[in-house]
């Protein structure tokens, strides 16, 4: 028979402990508080061995119980610090078209999209990057001014995403609006256009009810689309980033972060 600790816990009936709060105070997620209390001494707890199987625990079984608990707390704190592991970038650099910017490492690129780049999250599909050129050809610019004031330049870009999102099925509608717009001046000494717009998609859930009440609209997706432009080389460039509205606060800073990257290059002669 296995030896084992037992523990029994007297408390007297005469033992008084009332805490009390005083001046508790919470500040975002910390709680302040001070605690007086006034207790009297409890007689001391007693502990005996006793050679019995009630409520004991073997010693062995004690310490497998310890160290598992230990294994699966220092795992808990490994998934932890991995998710709070920053975000990591990698620049993509067009020598031949004249641009370049940061994206996330684990971002993959899509081919055939119709872009010049285009990168997305292979988790979050809604999120991803662009970049569109305007043809040499068909453009001239000599400043990104030649588009106007920088609301004039957001209500251009909104109207060319209103177009892209056309649909032709029944019962869809966009609902649009101009968060922003800014101009700034990067550390290349260029000047650039900021615009966010936001845009939202319904669906009715049957098109094709005789009754309006029949025709309920859903709403199919909200998204947030910022775009930087810039010009060089006598063409316009657009720098796109889309991402659901709902993941846009927990991932600003890394979206600013790809944003204020963007270059546009003067191309080699």
């Amino acid at each position: 028979m296995a030896t084992a600790v037992v523990v029994r816990f007297q408390p007297p009936s005469s033992a008084i402990y009332s805490p009390k709060l005083n001046g508790t105070a919470f500040h975002g997620i910390t709680a302040h508080s001070s605690v007086s209390a006034n207790y009297t001494v409890a007689p001391p707890i007693s502990c005996k061995l006793h050679e019995s199987k009630d409520f004991a625990v073997p010693r062995r079984n004690a310490m497998a119980l310890i160290l598992s608990g230990f294994v699966f707390s220092q795992a808990n704190y490994a998934d932890n610090a991995a998710f709070a592991q920053p975000v990591e970038f990698r620049e993509y650099i067009d020598n031949f078209d004249g641009y370049s910017f940061m994206y996330p490492y684990n971002w993959i690129r899509v081919r055939g999209a119709g872009a010049d780049i285009f990168f997305r999250d292979p988790y979050v599909l809604d999120e991803n990057v662009m970049v569109e050129i305007s043809s040499p050809s068909s453009s001239y610019y000599k400043s990104v001014q030649d588009l106007g004031s920088p609301e004039e330049a957001g209500k251009k870009v909104l109207k060319q995403y209103l177009t892209e999102f056309m649909s032709t099925r029944l019962g869809v509608r966009r609902e649009s609006s101009i968060l922003t717009t800014s101009s700034k001046v990067a550390s290349d000494g260029k000047l650039y256009y900021v615009v966010e717009v936001n845009i939202k998609s319904y669906a009715n859930n049957n098109e094709l009810a005789v009754m309006p009440e029949n025709r309920v609209a859903r709403l199919e997706w909200d998204r947030r689309y910022l775009s930087v432009l810039g010009v060089e080389n006598n063409q316009l460039y657009e720098l796109r980033l889309q991402t659901p509205e709902k993941s846009f606060l927990e991932e600003e800073s890394d979206i600013r972060r790809v944003m204020d990257s963007f270059r546009v290059n003067k191309i080699a002669a």
